[in-house]
């Protein structure tokens, strides 16, 4: 490799860290198909074939198999888990709880729960809210496995049929697929709590809903649905093969379901 081509590969990866700093998400994909820039020219400077430079790039697709196959494919769930009552994360671990319960307080919700579960290895942490005006759930959790974690915001609304409609900006793909009653609208660029709901009643109008086809609920029933549709998405994955039994009142992924699960991730990636 030249010094030209050295630093023709270093100004793209300089580029693509420059744009993952800000808050755009168009700039976002912009630094994210500098990467890709970035890996095609390592390939093809060092072995002079556009090939090796297209092989580069697939490296990226082909990660995300290796941690499904090398980790996911070997844990194990619960098939029933409880959601009860739970004291909220510390300020360290969960530093926007409090702003981000204000925020959708102000939006007309109260405060009904703490609540959570325990998936394997990972901690849920669950605060429900819940709008009588406008018959909504609103949700704020965090997720922790180790040192890592991540917080994400939903709202749900039901009908009196049984269908879920739910509008969220969890940040990462689904890990199953959900229930045929459970209609998911994934908003990840959601600026505020405003943001979100704006989004989630485009989302019921979208479907032509009302307010008053939804259900009126009782705040104290929010855990128990909680638990509900969490039950319903892993009998439903079972119907589809996506997961298995694996003993002891436990599950798995299926090879089917880990081909699900790198799929989504890759649409993910091509889709950022």
């Amino acid at each position: 490799m030249s010094l030209q081509q050295f630093l023709f590969l270093a100004a793209a990866v300089v580029f693509a860290v420059a744009c993952r700093t800000f808050e755009n998400r168009y700039v976002h994909k912009l630094g994210w198909l500098s990467l890709l820039g970035a890996s095609y020219l390592g390939g093809y400077f060092l072995t002079g074939s556009h090939a090796a430079g297209a092989g580069s790039i697939a490296l990226w697709f082909m990660l995300p198999w290796v941690e499904i196959v090398g980790r996911v494919r070997k844990l194990r769930f619960p098939m029933k888990s409880e959601v009860k009552h739970r004291f909220p994360p510390s300020r360290d671990l969960f530093p926007d709880l409090e702003e981000l319960s204000r925020e959708i307080e102000d939006e007309g919700f109260e405060k009904t729960d703490d609540t959570g579960w325990k998936w394997s290895e990972t901690q849920h942490f669950m605060r429900l809210f819940y709008h009588a005006e406008l018959r909504t759930q609103a949700a704020v959790a965090l997720a922790q496995q180790e040192e890592f974690a991540f917080s994400y915001v939903s709202l749900t609304s039901r009908t009196d049929r049984g269908i879920i409609y739910t509008t969220t900006n969890y940040p990462f793909p689904p890990t199953m697929q959900f229930s045929p009653s459970h209609r998911m609208n994934r908003y990840t660029y959601a600026d505020s709590m405003e943001d979100l709901m704006a989004e989630h009643a485009e989302f019921l109008e979208s479907q032509g809903l009302e307010v008053t086809d939804l259900s009126a609920l009782e705040a104290e029933q929010l855990p128990t649905f909680v638990e509900q549709d969490m039950n319903e998405q892993i009998h439903h994955n079972i119907s589809v093969g996506l997961i298995e039994m694996a003993g002891d009142g436990e599950f798995r992924y299926s090879w089917r379901g880990c081909f699900y699960l790198w799929f989504e991730v890759v649409k993910d990636m091509v889709k950022v």
